[in-house]
Formats: structure tokens, C-alpha cells, sequence
């Protein structure tokens, strides 16, 4: 199938243009809204829907082996209080003694060698029990493990007064038990600060192993994606009013280096830092500020016990760093502190030189990645061997905000044994439920749990407000902690391609697509666009789940279908015009059906030799005539009969050329092909003759007119001549000439209507016409015979003769 092209011969590379404006749009939407980032999350969460977190293979007949997922740790447990445990326990929430047994089942493990590696629970103790015995009994299970990690939550509110003191007292009590971040890098001033905290009881944060926030971002459409690694949490170490620090404010003093800030809070609560050192000019243009933006606290000048002035409140705050539990759990498995990371906000978290457990040997090793686990058959023979990967530093990726993206792996996992899991879960009830007694002797040797991360939390609808929105769907939040935590073992982070990446993507395919909508048709076009589309949508999806790369795909996306409907309609708006041009112009020569032709195929520019019939009538007598009217008689006299013999002209598909005075010429044949071009001429001819007789009938002889037609058929040029400026469709050449002596030739002969032997060779088998002589023309060597058209006897009727497109 022949490809049409759809180009513009005057500008063609408009395209070029249309694209270049496209881009410069998509580049201004990139840099001044948040439209195009958020249908990017949209997309990315298409990748995720494409993953497959088990894979299937078929190693011999009749044999198949489910691989898990190369990219999920080994050693990620999850425990989980199910429906099948609330049956068994009855309803949430449990006694806290029952927590600890589920600690007891894992500290009473006889070789310490195959103990998990931590235990985290994503349970709140934030109140004591009712019982100080569950109490009690949690506290010594915890003590006795010494792997229990336990969670904090940060709050942008700050605590009621009366709770203040007591609750950053929990948190300094998890500080001094499992340490804290120190070593912050960059401009934490960017961080969202967070005014409360809510930590586990002091005598719990005391016997923690290790702690962290659980906060997980959602972004604008309620979708978890991000979790901060670490987060800002701000301790209100003294207030004061403005208008005592202006009198004594070279008293105060801030240390910066120690995380300590100046802060200011407007009407709507937002945290504001004041730039130190304090200066009286500071203060002063502080003022102003305040007075516009910040509440008010009415005082007492006068001690008269009313208010009769006002100031503002600044606030000296001390912040500390909180690492997400997801980091926590990370460091422990890595055989690391907190002291050991280093954080460079905007840029990553490093921690060099992990570690492994080595559950066999007893004995920390360099941390190795399962690039690819190995395969055992049912009867527990080793298939495939394995393949691992030496890590020698584990870099996260964070933005100014310390949040890390976090790299689903597949759907929620069911809590039921046969169902389908992403990680996996076993219920809460098998380790609660089968405590070993205190006696040593009688502890089993193994649990099954040998240096993993054992995480404990909600797996039951309605159990809790637990369950989040994530690009999978709803999951439970501590799954959601095992995909965050995943992320980092499997040193499996997600990157984005750098700004100029994407932005060269953005331009080459939009005028690629460009280009293809200008210079092929529009359903070629539209094809080679969706494949384009297409391709691209699954090389990112492809590259983002081998590599986990974000390549931006909405953004390129959209400008090329912008850029496809730009072009396509510029087309469409030209070629109407062209055809407006063509309407106008041909309009005014040719019959409304031809023009029409004409619109579908427009004719070629320059001249072309064609087989064209040519016709030319001049009036006889039109001295004598111009003599007996009026010149204003003359003309509107000459108009009856030129519209009268064009209208018919045009009645039988023939085209205008032009009138020189009172000679009428006119040809068939062109702009369109017409297979009965020399008839067509012929039936034309009689009835003008006809429609003159007519005319005649109803003047006074005065006024009668005669005329003399001649036509001459054979090879003409045709086509647009004259200058760029001004041009004229018209015909050249000798047979031109022949046509024009046979119209002057009906004098000597007093004949109507001549034509030549090459018209009449064309249509002798349908005319009826009468040979005249063998004539030798002025400027024509060669004599040419000649004869009276009398009649066609198959009627005058034009019929259709207009042949299909060339």
C-alpha cells in the first residue's frame, strides 16, 4: 500500500516550529506547577501494577517451581494478627501479657545463633495497661530479648502543656537506650518540622533495642510512596516576648551547631525561623512581619490588671532527628548504629561497610545481595545455584525533606497460607500461642526465624485504622514498613533519569512526532504515534522494574499528543485555505462539480503536456454592433451573451481561460482528465448555438448576434504560467493556434461552428459533420482538413465524463 504524503510544498518544515513551541510549553508546566509530577506518580504506579512478585518455571515435564522474587529479602518476616488469631485470642485489643509471650516464643530460642536478627512491633504502648501486671510482664520480655524495636509516632502539633515534658522524656529515654542521629549534613532547615511525639512509656523506651518513627508521606492523592527517613521533631526549650528580647536580646543565646533555632508561628500555625545572630535591625523589620502575620498576646503595661498593649511570642527550639524504624531495623541488620550513618540531606544516607549475619557460622560477613536465589526441587535438591553480589556501601537516595521512595514489590500478601504473598506472614497465634516454659533445657533449638527481621502488626479488616493507600491498593502499614525496609536490604532504590535525560526524551520525541504528523497522512501518522507511544510505555515500565529507574513518561506523552493534534490541525487549517484558494480561483472557470474534483486532487503547478480539446467563439459583425448602442448598451448587451454562453461552458464541465473582447476561450480536458474532452466541446458548441438562437429570437434585429465557433483537439500545455506574483491557468502551443484560425476560417465558408480532422477523428462515430476542405492555416505547413459540425445525434445532454483522479 502506497503511503501518501501529507507535505506542504511552500513551508515544509512548519513542524519544526509547532514542536519547538510544544516543548517550551511542557518545560514551563515542568518548572511552575506540580500537574505534570503528579500525573508522573500515576504512571509509576502503572509500573508497579505490571510487576510480578513470584515467577513461575518450568524446569522439566510435568515439573514446575515457584522462584520468589529475586528482589525480596529472605530474611523480611512477617507476623500477623489475623483473623485466625483474633479466633483464637479474642478481640483487639489483646492483654499486653500476651504480647509477651509472642517475645517470650522468640527470646526462648536455645542457640542464639538462630534468633531472629529484630522484632519489631507496630503496636503503640504510649498509655500504661490497665493491668500493671501486663505491664510488668511486657517490660521483663522485652528486657530479656533485648532485639524488641519499637516504634514512635511524630505529630505536626505540639503536645498539651501538661503532657510536654513527660512525652520528650520518653523520647530522650529511647535516645540514651539505642543512641541518635548526629551526624546531619545540609540545609535541615528545609525539613518539615514536627512540634510532638508520641513515644512508648519511659520504663519501655528504656529496655527498647532500637527505635524509629512510623510516619509514612502520602502524597496528594492519599497514596503512600515516600516514608522520611529520618524526620525533624522540634523541643520548645524557652518562650519569650518580643518586646523583653529587643531590650536584652545579646543575652540570649542559640547554638546553631547544637540544632538549635529561633522560631515564630503565624495565624495559620506555620513555623517560621528568625536568621541569628539577633540584631536590633532584625527585630525591628521582624516586627512588621509579625504585626501582619503573627497572633497577638495581649499584656498589661500598667499593672492595672487590663490589657492595654500587645506583643508576639518567640520561641527557642532545639531539634532532634528521629530515624524512620524502617532505618533502624536496617542498621541492626547491617550490624550498624546510628552514629554510623552518614546523612547528606537532598543526597542520600550512607552506610558503609554493611554486614551480614552468618546463622551457620556465627560470624558477621560482608554483605552479599541474592541476585538470584537458587532453585530446590521438591525433594530438596538444588536445581539452580544461586548468585550474589558484594555491597560495600549502601547509599538510600533522599530528598531535602529526608524521604526515601519506597519500592513496592508486589500486591498485599494474604494472611492465609494458600493465598497469595508478597512477603511472607504467618499468624500471630503459632509463636503467642506455643510459649517454651522458662526452664532452658526444654527451648527449642530453632524457630525458623535465624537472622531475620521478624515484624509484628494488624492483618485484620477493622482491627485498627492500619490499612493504606498505596499504588497496590490498600495494605496493612506493616507491610507497607516491610516494602520500606525491603527497599534498602536489597539496596533496590528508585531513581529518577536527571532533568536533561528527560528533557531530551520530552523534545526528540515530540518532533518526532511531529514530523510524522506533517509529512505522512494522517492515519499513518496516528499509527506510527500510538506505536511510538506504546513502545516508550513499555521500555520505561521494562526499565523500571530491571533497574528501577523512573524514566518520565507522561510528560513526553502528552506533548507528543499535543504536538500530533497541533500539526494535524495546522494541516487541516491550510489545506482548507488552499482549498478556499482553489474554490475562489477555479470557481470563476470551471463548473462546481469540478471544482470539487479539483479540491480532491488539485492539479499540478507549471505546465504539463496533455490531450486537450480547445474551443474559441468571436461574434461576427461586433464593429457594426458597437456602432448601434451606446457604449453603456454595448456592455450590458456583451454581458447577456457572455453569461449566457458561459453559463453553458460551464454546463458541460469545461474550463474558462479567458475573453478578449468579444472571443470566448475556453478547452476541456484540464485541470482534470476527461475521456470525452473533443465531445463534451462539440455538445457545447450546438448548444450555445441554441441558446444564441434563442436569444436572437426575443432582440430586435439590431441587436441580433452571430458568432463563429472553431475547434481543434491534439497535445497542449497546460497549467499555471505567468509569475509568482500573477499567473493565468491557460493552454500554449500549435494545436492552441490551429483552434483560433478555425473559428476565423467559419467566415470564408459562412459556417457555424468548425472543427478540425484531429477533433473529428475523436467523435466521427458520434457527430454528425461535413467535410469542408483541405486547408493550409496561417503558421501550419502541413494542410489540415476541416469540417462543419452539423450534429450529435445521441442529444446534447453533457452527462458525466470527468474520469477518475490521476
Amino acid at each position: 500500500m502506497a503511503i501518501k504524503r501529507a507535505a506542504s510544498r511552500q513551508f515544509p518544515f512548519f513542524w519544526l516550529p509547532v514542536a519547538a513551541g510544544v516543548v517550551a510549553i511542557f518545560l514551563l508546566l515542568q518548572t511552575t506547577t506540580t500537574v505534570l509530577d503528579r500525573l508522573e506518580l500515576r504512571v509509576q504506579d502503572g509500573h508497579f501494577a505490571l510487576r510480578q512478585a513470584f515467577r513461575s518455571e518450568r524446569v522439566q515435564e510435568g515439573v514446575s517451581l515457584t522462584e520468589q522474587n529475586p528482589h525480596i529479602s529472605p530474611d523480611i518476616l512477617l507476623v500477623g494478627i489475623d483473623p485466625s488469631t483474633l479466633a483464637r485470642f479474642g478481640r483487639w485489643p489483646f492483654p499486653r501479657s500476651r504480647h509477651a509471650d509472642l517475645i517470650d516464643s522468640f527470646s526462648r530460642i536455645s542457640n542464639p545463633d538462630n534468633r531472629e536478627r529484630a522484632l519489631f512491633l507496630d503496636l503503640f504502648f504510649i498509655e500504661p495497661s490497665e493491668s500493671a501486671v501486663d505491664d510488668a510482664l511486657l517490660l521483663r520480655s522485652i528486657q530479656n530479648s533485648g532485639r524488641v524495636f519499637l516504634e514512635t509516632i511524630v505529630e505536626r502539633s505540639p503536645p498539651l502543656q501538661e503532657h510536654y515534658r513527660e512525652y520528650f522524656a520518653r523520647h530522650e529515654a529511647l535516645f540514651q537506650a539505642a543512641g541518635a542521629i548526629r551526624n546531619v549534613q545540609g540545609d535541615w532547615s528545609r525539613m518539615p518540622s514536627f512540634f510532638g511525639v508520641q513515644a512508648p512509656l519511659q520504663p519501655y523506651a528504656r529496655a527498647a533495642g532500637g527505635y524509629g518513627h512510623a510516619n509514612i508521606w502520602d502524597d496528594h492523592d492519599g497514596v503512600l510512596r515516600r516514608q522520611p527517613m529520618i524526620v525533624r521533631v522540634s523541643e520548645r526549650l524557652e518562650s519569650y516576648r518580643l518586646d523583653q528580647l529587643m531590650e536584652d536580646y545579646g543575652a540570649l543565646s542559640v547554638d546553631p551547631d547544637n540544632f538549635e533555632r529561633l522560631i515564630w508561628f503565624d495565624r495559620a500555625g506555620n513555623d517560621h525561623d528568625l536568621a541569628i545572630p539577633l540584631s536590633e535591625e532584625r527585630l525591628r523589620a521582624l516586627l512588621n512581619r509579625l504585626d501582619a502575620d503573627a497572633p497577638r498576646l495581649p499584656v498589661d503595661t500598667t499593672g492595672d490588671g487590663d490589657f492595654d498593649s500587645y506583643t508576639f511570642l518567640i520561641h527557642h527550639h532545639r531539634d532532634q532527628f528521629i530515624p524512620a524504624i524502617t532505618l533502624s531495623l536496617a542498621l541492626e541488620y547491617f550490624n550498624k548504629t546510628l552514629e554510623d550513618v552518614q546523612i547528606h540531606l537532598g543526597e542520600s544516607i550512607v552506610i558503609s561497610e554493611p554486614q551480614s549475619f552468618n546463622p551457620t557460622s556465627g560470624t558477621w560477613e560482608p554483605y552479599r545481595i541474592q541476585v538470584r536465589p537458587p532453585v530446590i526441587d521438591e525433594e530438596g535438591q538444588e536445581v539452580r545455584e544461586g548468585r550474589y553480589r558484594l555491597v560495600e556501601e549502601i547509599r538510600i537516595p533522599i530528598d531535602h525533606q529526608g524521604a526515601m521512595s519506597i519500592n513496592y514489590m508486589g500486591p498485599r500478601s494474604s494472611p492465609a497460607r494458600d493465598g497469595e504473598q508478597t512477603f511472607p506472614v504467618r499468624p500471630y497465634h503459632g509463636y503467642a500461642g506455643r510459649i517454651p516454659d522458662a526452664d532452658p533445657g526444654r527451648w527449642p533449638a530453632t524457630r525458623a526465624v535465624e537472622n531475620k527481621i521478624v515484624m509484628v502488626g494488624a492483618f485484620a479488616q477493622g482491627m485498627a485504622d492500619d490499612e493504606k493507600m498505596t499504588p497496590y491498593g490498600l495494605m496493612y502499614g506493616v507491610e507497607v514498613h516491610a516494602n520500606a525496609l525491603n527497599t534498602i536490604l536489597m539496596d533496590r532504590f528508585i531513581h529518577h533519569l536527571p532533568g536533561w535525560g528527560n528533557t531530551a526524551i520530552l523534545a526528540g520525541g515530540t518532533f518526532l512526532v511531529a514530523l510524522l504528523a506533517a509529512w505522512f497522512s494522517t492515519i499513518w501518522a496516528m499509527a506510527g504515534t500510538l506505536a511510538i507511544l506504546g513502545i516508550f510505555f513499555f521500555t520505561t515500565t521494562i526499565i523500571f522494574d530491571l533497574h528501577s529507574l523512573v524514566i518520565a513518561f507522561a510528560s513526553p506523552a502528552l506533548a507528543m499528543a499535543l504536538v500530533f493534534v497541533s500539526v494535524v490541525v495546522y494541516r487541516v487549517t491550510r489545506e482548507e485555505r488552499d482549498k478556499r484558494r482553489i474554490r475562489d480561483v477555479f470557481g470563476k472557470y470551471v463548473s462546481p462539480a469540478v471544482v470539487n474534483e479539483i479540491l480532491q486532487s488539485p492539479p499540478e503547478l507549471g505546465g504539463v503536456d496533455k490531450e486537450l480539446t480547445v474551443f474559441f467563439s468571436d461574434i461576427r459583425g461586433f464593429t457594426t454592433l458597437s456602432e448601434s448602442l451606446s457604449p453603456q448598451e454595448l456592455v450590458n448587451h456583451l454581458n447577456l451573451y457572455l453569461t449566457a454562453m458561459t453559463d453553458t461552458i460551464l454546463e458541460y464541465q469545461g474550463t474558462l481561460d479567458k475573453y478578449v473582447g468579444d472571443e470566448i476561450m475556453c478547452f476541456w480536458g484540464a485541470p482534470l482528465p476527461q475521456e470525452d474532452h473533443a465531445l463534451l466541446a462539440c455538445k457545447s458548441a450546438l448548444k450555445q448555438l441554441q441558446v444564441l438562437d434563442r436569444m436572437n429570437s426575443e432582440w430586435p434585429p439590431e441587436k441580433r448576434i452571430q458568432i463563429g465557433i472553431g475547434i481543434n483537439s491534439g497535445i497542449m500545455t497546460v497549467g499555471n504560467m505567468g509569475s509568482l506574483g500573477r499567473m493565468n491557468y491557460t493552454l500554449m502551443g500549435d494545436n492552441v493556434n490551429l483552434g483560433a484560425r478555425l473559428e476565423g476560417t467559419n467566415k470564408e465558408y459562412a459556417t457555424r461552428v468548425i472543427i478540425s480532422e484531429h477533433t473529428y477523428g475523436l467523435v466521427r462515430e458520434r457527430i454528425v459533420a461535413r467535410e469542408l476542405d483541405n486547408i493550409r492555416v496561417k503558421g501550419k505547413n502541413k494542410p489540415v482538413v476541416i469540417y462543419e459540425l452539423i450534429d450529435v445525434p445521441e442529444g446534447l445532454e453533457p452527462g458525466s465524463t470527468v474520469s477518475g483522479r490521476s
